[in-house]
């Protein structure tokens, strides 16, 4: 399932309400890594992102790295992982964050390049325990890790935080640069 998918809540929404609840529990004690103005470091993890209005708050989650909650519903999460893993397609590594989002429909599945490198581009809508999540994923292999960037929030909203999460996408460079 989408780390990010967990928390796509809409202000006054009940249904976005219950995605956040699910989001806070997964809560953690504290921030995992360290956020330098844009460069994130986790031990050998280290990354820069582009910058995020006032609005975008960070949060942190039990297994992301990096999230970040809208004020007015939606969430942007950067995850990294350096392991030695079986070499997957990015076409395979999306579709494992697609673990637990139903009635998919898939309105984009596109090669970009970023960092560059070749990443994966993906836009869908769904469900998330019955409730309706708009996603917009980028997956990215570079020096032996894996990058995914993630937008979630509810259908709603999801046209008016793209903006934030390409200028996210757009300032993303492995390392500390």
């Amino acid at each position: 399932m989408s780390r990010v998918a967990r928390d796509s809540r809409r202000s006054l929404a009940p249904a976005g309400a219950l995605i956040f609840c699910l989001l806070c529990l997964l809560a953690g004690c504290a921030f995992r890594g360290g956020l330098t103005g844009n460069v994130y470091r986790d031990g050998p993890i280290v990354f820069r992102i582009g910058t995020l209005p006032g609005s975008w708050q960070r949060v942190q989650i039990a297994d992301g790295q990096l999230a970040f909650h809208h004020s007015q519903g939606g969430t942007i999460l950067a995850h990294a992982t350096c392991e030695p893993q079986a070499d997957a397609s990015l076409d395979v590594l999306t579709n494992h964050l697609l673990f637990g989002i139903e009635q998919r429909r898939e309105q984009a599945r596109t090669p970009i390049s970023l960092d560059g490198r070749q990443a994966l581009r993906t836009c869908l809508v769904g469900r998330l325990d019955g409730v309706p999540i708009a996603l917009e994923l980028v997956v990215l292999k570079k020096d032996g890790c894996t990058y995914d960037l993630q937008l979630a929030s509810s259908p709603q909203v999801f046209a008016h935080r793209q903006p934030d999460f390409q200028r996210f996408v757009d300032g993303f460079a492995r390392g500390a640069t």
